[in-house]
């Protein structure tokens, strides 16, 4: 009896949806082990958010093989590419609130040109946002869950 193959969605997919929405020239600068380690990183703190989502289990995940042990949906894939740039938009703010401790207010103004750190603010408010309706969506959508009010 052949055993059936499930089909299974790469983390490279939902990496490769990441870094159409970025554009960071620090990822570019880096060999291609030293990114794909970073995009895990991302990928892995991404997926915390979703612990409770009922369609898929986004933790149930093959390593050896780079991949989900189930098929994504386009939207569940843009959902976990939109977490990744939560958590890219999180270390980059990081990063700006530590330049700014270390230079001072006045300092860290005049060396910027602009203040990045609301900006980011402000990116991962909207982010945040875009998560929970994008997730809220899908969900709701989902007959599985929801039966006949889907």
């Amino acid at each position: 009896m052949p055993t059936e193959q499930i089909e299974k969605t790469k983390f490279e997919d939902v990496y490769k949806a990441f870094l159409s929405s970025v554009d960071s020239f620090q990822l570019a600068k880096m060999d291609d082990q030293e990114l794909e380690e970073t995009l895990w990183e991302w990928l892995d703190a991404a997926r915390v958010p979703f612990v409770n989502y009922k369609i898929v289990d986004f933790y149930d995940v093959d390593m050896e093989n780079k991949c989900f042990n189930s098929k994504l949906s386009h939207a569940e894939v843009a959902l976990l590419a939109k977490s990744m740039k939560l958590e890219w938009v999180r270390m980059k703010k990081h990063s700006e609130d530590v330049m700014n401790k270390s230079l001072g207010d006045r300092d860290y103004n005049a060396v910027q040109g602009y203040n990045y750190l609301k900006q980011y603010s402000v990116m991962e408010t909207q982010l945040v946002n875009e998560i929970n309706k994008m997730i809220n969506k899908i969900e709701y959508a989902n007959s599985k869950i929801y039966g006949d009010m889907a």
